[in-house]
């Protein structure tokens, strides 16, 4: 009997902390308070639900959390976009919402978790691995350091293997798809050259929109996001670093690779941004 089709949900960048990130709408924090969703993170708990739903009979093999689960310090604005300031508030946020997701799928697939930037989930990825281990993540081996996650992981399916990892250029406007397309360039060059498994998709995430770009032997894609526009991103243009908000479905076909055809295809799982309305004189 012939193997079918597998798929690899991804989701990141959930910035959970964020007054533009995900939160529950039950959401108490650790002493108690309960922590109401504006509009905007109503509209997004919506669709994650609804993302629930979608892919919950579907034969998923696995699902990984591609970085920056939380919002961390905020730095630069001094915490002013932040709903929960407390780091452990965060970490609880993001498995909150992971476990929603978890609690859908029939399938019963192992969560795997990749280290987003320092900036949010902490140097080292400590504020991941707190996720990670909230969740009943899978132990993932890959580069870098970390108990439950990594900075980057290959995960092997029927011979099929798929890079992930978060970090990637971000480029705007008219550009978006030289990063990921010099990514696979750059993967197809190192495994050629046997330095690195020979990945047949490479998935990052960090910019907050979807993009995919296929080569003749290797597919790449940007994830798209969970995160609103935030005021750094609009700081230049109202238009330029629109987010996209939705997840990826990596399918997986180790019997089409045997037959030498492409055992990648992607699906994109997308959602309109909320309306805003106008204001009127």
């Amino acid at each position: 009997m012939l193997k079918q089709p597998k798929a690899i949900l991804v989701v990141s960048d959930l910035h959970a902390g964020s007054i533009y990130g995900m939160l529950p709408p039950d959401f108490a924090t650790q002493d108690g308070a309960p922590k109401i969703p504006n509009a905007g993170q109503k509209y997004l708990w919506e669709c994650w639900l609804d993302l629930g739903k979608r892919v919950a009979s579907l034969p998923i093999l696995a699902v990984v959390v591609n970085g920056d689960s939380i919002d961390g310090e905020e730095r630069r604005s001094k915490g002013a976009e932040l709903c929960l300031p407390l780091l452990a508030d965060q970490s609880e946020c993001a498995a909150v919402c992971l476990r929603e997701l978890k609690r859908h799928l029939q399938s019963k697939p192992p969560f795997f978790v990749i280290r987003g930037t320092p900036y949010h989930d902490s140097e080292g990825g400590r504020e991941a691995e707190a996720v990670a281990e909230k969740i009943g993540a899978q132990r993932c081996i890959g580069y870098g350091a970390g108990r439950f996650c990594r900075r980057a992981m290959d995960l092997e399916h029927d011979g099929v293997i798929v890079n992930f990892s978060h970090g990637t250029s971000v480029a705007g406007g008219l550009y978006r798809a030289t990063p990921p397309d010099r990514e696979a360039v750059w993967s197809a060059l190192a495994g050629k050259e046997g330095k690195v498994a020979r990945a047949d998709a490479v998935v990052r995430a960090h910019a907050h929109h979807f993009v995919h770009v296929e080569h003749p032997s290797k597919h790449a894609v940007i994830g798209p996001c969970w995160q609103l526009q935030t005021d750094y991103m609009g700081k230049n243009s109202a238009y330029r670093l629109l987010p996209d908000i939705g997840a990826v479905l990596i399918w997986v076909d180790g019997a089409a690779k045997r037959r030498h055809e492409d055992p990648i295809r992607v699906e994109k799982i997308l959602y309109d941004l909320p309306k805003i309305g106008t204001t009127k004189l």
